[in-house]
């Protein structure tokens, strides 16, 4: 009789622990439905309160699945606040709520939340920099900038801007690894290539003029340097190629036309461009009496105005070469 009395005793209390499940799960759902409901009214400091709660209700009683939808709309929440508080001018506490959007969804693994949460980090550090960017001042455009390229390296926008900010600020080291990040991005993915162009053209335009005042203040090693640096940025751009053999061939630095030749010529898309190419190395040959390497180079040159220059040179070295051996007969 005691047995079956415990029996009894043990199966209502199973009952009831269950009814009390049943109950808490159903309050729970009603938690988070309601949560839904307020984010979708627009009510997202609210909704935010309420999908907390509930995502800690649902943990209580194990309901996983209940707790994981709730942990994604979170970070919507502080897309939505940041985005209300942006377009009211409060661009610091947008700030502030971009940044935990970006934090909880990457908690949660809302992959596309956090995209979204990076960009807005990034266009407001580039909306901050604006006004200093366009008054010229590159220093303080430059410490929002930069925030923002932390937070976003992928925001190529927000990137020349910073990139240019530094050239201007002749912190070049800086502005030379942004842009060179930007081509980058270009030539692994095909919708960056547009900035990744504009990136090869204004490094271009700052280290050629990096190059040419170095030059005339009388460091042509620094200005050799600085085209190394553009050049390894930007192989194919064969005018900065070319640029840095003629350089060498106004300081009569041969040795340099001769070791920069090969490769130069390598990228040149023409026959004339080549010959260029060619007949500056054969110049620097010539300069530095090996006749016949000269000779050789001058008949590389097929293209171009060079073609008479180079024949007549190259009759009057094998003319000089064949008087040397009989001379020395």
């Amino acid at each position: 009789m005691k047995i079956k009395s415990l029996i009894v005793a043990l199966a209502a209390l199973l009952v009831g622990n269950f009814t009390t499940y049943a109950q808490d799960l159903n309050e729970v759902k009603k938690m988070f439905n309601d949560a839904a409901a307020t984010l979708k009214a627009k009510n997202y400091a609210e909704a935010l309160t309420m999908l907390e709660k509930t995502v800690d209700a649902a943990f209580n009683v194990d309901a996983m699945d209940i707790a994981e939808k709730a942990q994604r709309y979170i970070p919507q929440c502080y897309l939505m606040l940041g985005s209300q508080s942006g377009k009211a001018g409060n661009l610091n506490e947008a700030l502030d709520y971009f940044k935990k959007a970006n934090e909880t969804a990457l908690l949660y693994n809302a992959s596309g939340t956090a995209r979204k949460a990076k960009d807005a980090i990034s266009g407001t550090y580039k909306t901050l920099g604006a006004g200093s960017y366009n008054n010229g001042d590159y220093a303080t455009a430059a410490s929002f900038f930069s925030q923002g390229y932390e937070a976003n390296p992928q925001d190529t926008d927000l990137a020349l801007y910073l990139a240019n900010s530094y050239c201007q600020l002749k912190d070049f080291d800086n502005g030379v690894q942004v842009y060179t990040n930007i081509i980058t991005l270009g030539q692994s993915n095909s919708r960056f290539a547009e900035h990744a162009a504009k990136a090869k053209e204004e490094l271009t335009n700052h280290l050629l003029v990096k190059a040419q005042e170095e030059n005339l203040a009388g460091n042509k090693e620094a200005a050799y340097a600085t085209l190394e640096t553009l050049i390894n940025a930007d192989p194919m751009n064969t005018g900065n190629q070319m640029y840095r053999l003629q350089l060498a061939g106004s300081h009569e630095d041969w040795d340099n036309i001769i070791a920069w030749g090969e490769m130069a010529a390598a990228f040149m898309a023409t026959p004339e461009e080549q010959s260029e190419v060619y007949y500056l190395m054969a110049v620097a040959n010539d300069s530095k009496n090996n006749n016949q390497v000269a000779v050789d180079t001058y008949k590389m040159v097929v293209a171009g105005d060079k073609v008479e220059a180079a024949k007549k040179r190259i009759a009057e070295l094998e003319a000089f070469i064949k008087a040397e051996k009989e001379a020395n007969k």
